[in-house]
């Protein structure tokens, strides 16, 4: 191939990359055939191999700006370097071992075309019980995590590359268990789903420093409800290909309930985003999540708001922080202040979709600086300083980083796409991207397609298809080998608005010893005012750190303040509860099993899996007629069995209220492992409760299989029922 030019693609205060080079700082890395050359000055650091076609199973690139088919081959060459003996995926250099989550994103982005084999049979493997296995998370894992439903992702994908029919049949039936599991623990008055954020699982990173595990299990992600209805939608296209009418339809009906309550809940007509959580009876947040806004789009769950969604998505120089804005606790760099590449690649996709060539453009240099700069394609960076080094952990070859550099290629700049019995190819190539570009051996079914673009735009001015004018959708039962050459015409379109910059946030605000007279607070450096909350609505607006209460209360209130900059908020404090008194009650355990050996000591009881402390009963309440309403429960209780930050033993236990099964509680590690003398409650409860005796009792049952599967045990103490009304 001849020599082309060199041009400029993107610079930026800290580089400046072109068709052959990155420079930045005083390093420059120079694009030369068959690897990456490293230099300081006249010294040459290291030199990067690059194998010509390290993966047989994957398409070949070629084209006329030497860093993308240096990227690319890095990328291949990674993926390769990290597949098993066993043909199975490793979440990166430094993660041993298959993630759900990681396999179906790097599955989705790239790797179903360029190692299917691989795809499926690391899929396979997070399948247990004929379940998806959730992978390790806040709290013990399932269900405070619950985004295990990403599977169905990543088996759609590979699905669609593959055409297998006996895979698509398991699948189903693997997603039909696991909502099935889900269903039978999660609550479900409301279409959303409960459980932490998708892959945004070290909690001090990601959500307000004073919420516990159970709370973040009670709350609602967009991430992970963006993936029910991803799952929810996919399982109902698996049923009907599998000729299951009644069932398709009525998965597709539940993902159309699920989109309307995200809508409800989640967009903020004020930043024109979705909002990242949503608590119910607490105060909104408004910090964005890139992943979600990503998905949201690439799923159709966005309609209207997708190209405003992805227009207002804040950025930082160095790419698009996972989250913004940051939090301003001075936590080392890992979810918050970073960019991971996987997530930069859905957004590229995303803003593909949509035809806004200049996003595109931003994420694909991000992409390129990054796996430039590292000479791998690292599992995150600093969103402020772009370096790898700033951040708390990190891997080479992170298994998701490498396929969203190869989904750059396959689903970005060509456009592969599937579309009914269709493959679809709507290319995006960036105007400083304009040139030639081919891709060569990309295999779908029967089809063995090679790929050629010229030019630069989203719009198609001309198809040959071997030889012959032709069109970019081709059958997908269509066979043998297709050479389809596209010629791309220029669209001019007006200039988009700058992205909005990625800031921090205000402080959490900190509570100055409250009580049922007056709240108070400690000021909190850039507040111009705050905003305080009564049972999650805004209830007043103060400059003091103080705020008078009726005394004594006359019922049951939960207090928070949020601080007010001129651009900015912090997140809502944790809540304050306010309440007159004889509304609460406190009961203890009585007894522990059915064997009188089994005794209460000190006011706590053991459970585990054991028959003879599988179950708990406590003091019986009464109630007279004017003590009945409704009530907020909560279970002092203890699950040290790991520490709070990982592991799979979150604790499930049945509640029955007077012979009745009422909720399964969820008791998540909550403290270091070990640490069994340390309390903690569970999330609340609501419950109705009438004049006269009430009897609770908790009960381990076979519904109570946690994501261990054998380990399954905490300590209870008592119950707390607080009325909330009269």
């Amino acid at each position: 191939m001849a020599a082309h030019r060199e041009v400029l693609l993107a610079e930026a205060a800290g580089y400046r990359l072109t068709s052959h080079r990155l420079v930045q700082g005083d390093t420059e890395v120079t694009c030369e055939p068959g690897r990456l050359v490293y230099r300081r000055g006249e010294v040459v650091l290291r030199e990067l191999p690059l194998a010509e076609h390290p993966l047989p199973s994957a398409p070949r690139y070629a084209g006329s700006i030497p860093v993308l088919a240096a990227a690319y081959r890095l990328a291949l060459q990674e993926l390769a370097a990290g597949i098993s003996p066993e043909g199975l995926m490793p979440a990166g250099a430094n993660w041993a071992s298959v993630w759900t989550r990681d396999v179906a994103y790097a599955a989705t982005l790239g790797a179903d075309i360029a190692a299917p084999d691989a795809v499926r049979r690391s899929l396979e493997s997070r399948v247990r019980h004929g379940v998806v296995v959730q992978d390790t998370g806040t709290g013990g894992g399932w269900p405070v995590s619950t985004d295990r439903v990403v599977w169905a992702m990543g088996a759609y994908a590979y699905a669609q590359v593959t055409g297998d029919a006996d895979w698509l049949r398991y699948a189903a039936e693997v997603l039909t268990a696991t909502l099935a599991q889900d269903a039978a623990v999660l609550p479900q008055g409301t279409p959303l789903r409960p459980g932490e954020t998708s892959f945004l699982d070290w909690r001090e990173q990601s959500y307000p420093a004073w919420m516990s595990t159970a709370d973040i299990g009670a709350s609602y992600a967009l991430s992970t409800n963006i993936l029910y209805f991803i799952c929810l939608s996919v399982l109902a296209k698996m049923l009907r290909r599998l000729g299951r009418e009644a069932e398709a339809a009525q998965r597709h009906r539940e993902a159309l309930v699920l989109a309307e309550a995200i809508e409800a809940h989640f967009w903020n007509p004020g930043t024109r985003r979705y909002n990242m959580l949503y608590r119910p009876g607490e105060p909104p947040e408004e910090r964005s999540d890139a992943l979600a806004s990503a998905l949201a789009v690439l799923s159709g769950l966005a309609g209207e708001h997708a190209a405003e969604l992805m227009e207002h998505l804040p950025r930082s120089p160095w790419g698009t922080p996972v989250f913004a804005p940051y939090k301003a606790e001075p936590v080392q760099a890992y979810h918050n202040r970073a960019i991971w590449p996987f997530v930069e690649a859905f957004v590229l996709l995303a803003q593909a979709e949509l035809q806004q060539t200049e996003g595109a453009a931003f994420s694909l240099v991000s992409l390129l600086r990054a796996a430039l700069a590292f000479g791998t394609n690292k599992e995150n960076f600093h969103a402020e300083t772009g370096r790898a080094e700033d951040t708390l952990l990190n891997s080479d070859r992170q298994l998701w980083s490498v396929c969203g550099m190869l989904g750059a290629f396959y689903r970005g700049l060509f456009g592969v796409q599937f579309e009914g019995e269709n493959v679809v190819l709507s290319p995006c190539v960036p105007r400083a991207f304009a040139g030639s570009h081919w891709l060569s051996g990309l295999r779908v079914r029967g089809l063995l397609l090679d790929i050629h673009l010229n030019g630069y735009g989203t719009e198609i001015g001309a198809v040959m298809v071997n030889g012959k004018p032709g069109s970019p959708v081709i059958p997908l039962d269509a066979c043998g080998h297709w050479q389809v050459e596209i010629e791309l015409m220029p669209a001019e379109g007006a200039e988009s608005s700058p992205a909005p910059a990625a800031t921090e946030d205000l402080p959490d605000v900190r509570w100055d010893h409250p009580s049922d007279a007056a709240l108070r607070w400690h000021p909190v450096p850039g507040a111009e005012s705050y905003c305080i909350y009564r049972d999650g609505r805004a209830f007043a607006t103060t400059c003091d750190c103080f705020f008078s209460l009726p005394s004594p209360p006359r019922c049951y209130h939960r207090y928070s303040v949020q601080a007010q900059g001129r651009t900015t908020l912090s997140a809502p404090n944790r809540p304050f509860s306010c309440a007159p008194a004889g509304v609460v009650h406190h009961l203890l355990p009585e007894r522990i099993g059915e064997a009188a050996e089994y005794r209460v000591e000190h006011g706590q009881a053991w459970l585990d899996l054991r028959p003879c402390t599988a179950r708990v009963e406590y003091e019986e309440l009464h109630l007279a007629p004017e003590e009945a309403g409704h009530y907020r429960l909560q279970l002092h209780y203890a699950n040290a069995t790991a520490s709070k930050r990982d592991g799979d033993t979150c604790a499930l236990r049945e509640l029955w209220v007077d012979g009745v099964f009422r909720a399964v509680l969820v008791l998540p590690h909550h403290t270091k492992a070990g640490c069994w003398e340390e309390d903690a409650l569970t999330a609340p409860l609501e419950l109705a409760l009438t004049p006269g005796r009430h009897c609770f009792a908790l009960l381990c049952t076979p519904r109570c299989t946690n994501g261990n599967g054998e380990l399954n045990q905490c300590m209870v103490r008592a119950l707390e029922l607080t009325r909330t009304d009269g």
